[in-house]
């Protein structure tokens, strides 16, 4: 199990210091270790509601599949950001799959507390996310949690 607190553990400088000093990312568990990094900032990000870090984590075709509905980049960050509330997010047994040459997909389990307007959930939960490699970036295309 990786705890992942929500609060600086991997900052959005060290996800793109691990993205710089990986030449070409073929390496497996290199690329875990940046996706996981990034998965935790993008917690990060949350956790502060931190919109301009955010943006730099998502590709411009981002979308959220969530326990509180489906949402565009757009919505995910005009509409949905100020309403939720991440209390606590860590992750378990996470896995790395390239999927083409620019295109990697990371899926683990996390044990997530969260709150939108007044919908509360929390519990264990499924998670996907497709990144793209745009430049010498990875970014988030997709995300998505699922209850089990």
């Amino acid at each position: 199990m990786i705890e992942i607190p929500v609060k600086n553990n991997h900052t959005l400088k060290d996800v793109l210091l691990m993205t710089e000093n990986t030449p070409y990312h073929d390496d497996t568990g290199q690329l875990l270790k940046i996706l996981v990094a990034s998965e935790h900032a993008r917690a990060d990000a949350l956790f502060r509601k931190d919109r301009r870090a955010l943006e730099s984590l998502l590709a411009e075709d981002f979308v959220e599949i969530g326990l509180f509905g489906r949402f565009s980049r757009e919505d995910f960050l005009t509409r949905i950001l100020p309403l939720f509330t991440l209390h606590s997010f860590s992750i378990d047994d996470p896995h790395v799959r390239r999927t083409g040459h620019d295109a990697a997909e990371i899926s683990y389990r996390c044990t997530e507390d969260a709150t939108m307007g007044r919908n509360k959930k929390s519990g264990s939960f499924g998670v996907t996310a497709l990144y793209s490699l745009i430049g010498n970036l990875w970014k988030i295309s997709r995300w998505e949690i699922m209850e089990h």
